[in-house]
């Protein structure tokens, strides 16, 4: 978790499940004993259990496409190579590099429902922008149904569940939303692509 930094455009119209679509992701604990306790990038107060739930949201991410990571390790080499600004802050583009080109980053956007919903159908898990006790927090969304709605995993609750159980409706719930792409896949255009996963104040990043 960690302070908002930016906003985004993109509103949609509310996702219509026309059909089940679940993409089966093991979740992933921040709070896991094997990281919990590192440094986060090269900060000198915020640890991977505390406010690493961003880089852990996208390691399922990677894990989904066949990367072998996990926080832990993927945060050491995001400090390593620049991955992060201001000591903490991941620079989304910076997945790209890591993976080899194999994922790429593909947009900064706000809470398009009919967006994430295309995404699933194309089996491309979203990471999301959510607040959890009134701080920015990320979550993975892997799918959704007609029963169910939208579901994620949570890296802060190590779970998976439906989001209106933990974060209530996803048109208002959701506050913005980061795609990530294949390196086959067709690119999307009109995006407006971002920096960082989080900050100390709102702020409005020109693009």
């Amino acid at each position: 978790m960690a302070l908002v930094i930016g906003l985004a455009a993109g509103f949609g119209p509310p996702v219509v499940a026309a059909a089940d679509n679940l993409i089966t992701i093991p979740a992933v604990s921040q709070q896991d004993g094997a990281w919990a306790g590192m440094p986060l990038g090269s900060s000198a107060t915020e640890t991977i259990g505390a406010a690493g739930c961003a880089i852990t949201a996208v390691t399922m991410m990677l894990r989904h496409y066949g990367i072998d990571t996990d926080p832990g390790t993927f945060n050491a080499w995001l400090t390593a190579n620049g991955g992060y600004a201001y000591d903490d802050q991941l620079i989304w583009g910076a997945v790209t590099t890591y993976s080899g080109g194999q994922v790429a980053f593909s947009g900064w956007l706000g809470p398009d429902l009919g967006l994430i919903e295309r995404e699933l159908d194309a089996g491309r898990p979203v990471v999301a922008e959510v607040q959890l006790s009134g701080n920015q927090h990320f979550v993975l969304l892997t799918g959704y149904s007609t029963a169910d709605g939208i579901v994620i995993n949570d890296p802060w609750f190590a779970d998976s569940v439906r989001f209106s159980d933990r974060y209530g409706d996803p048109a208002t719930g959701i506050l913005s939303i980061r795609t990530f792409m294949p390196a086959d896949a067709a690119p999307r255009l009109g995006e407006r692509d971002g920096w960082l996963a989080s900050a100390v104040a709102a702020l409005h990043l020109a693009q």
